[in-house]
């Protein structure tokens, strides 16, 4: 389950969220999800409190990386608040990259 663990983690950095904050919101227990991503696993009971609590979160693209992270109002013709939501993501998976990238280069030294 690495995979839903990354596609977490995303959603995460797009909502601006953390392991506890998740966890309160969620009602999971805490530090639950750091123990579920060392295990490489989380139970179904936890997933539905994650899909349940944030409802804009499609499962489809949690479980198999199908289709878009945000699910699409199908009443909202334009478009233009969907594009946000990417660019938003997608400036925030980069800073998250950068500060990796930057974390590694200085354990090398």
């Amino acid at each position: 389950m690495i995979d839903f663990f990354e596609r977490l983690d995303k959603y995460m950095i797009y909502k601006g969220l953390n392991d506890n904050k998740l966890s309160k919101e969620t009602g999971i227990s805490n530090g639950l999800i750091g123990k579920a991503r060392k295990r490489g696993s989380l139970s179904g009971q936890n997933i539905s409190k994650l899909i349940n609590t944030y409802q804009d979160l499609s499962a489809d693209w949690l479980f198999r990386g199908e289709g878009e992270m945000i699910k699409v109002n199908e009443k909202n013709d334009n478009h233009i608040e969907d594009k946000d939501y990417v660019i938003k993501l997608q400036k925030k998976t980069i800073e998250a990259l950068e500060d990796k990238i930057k974390r590694l280069e200085k354990g090398k030294k």
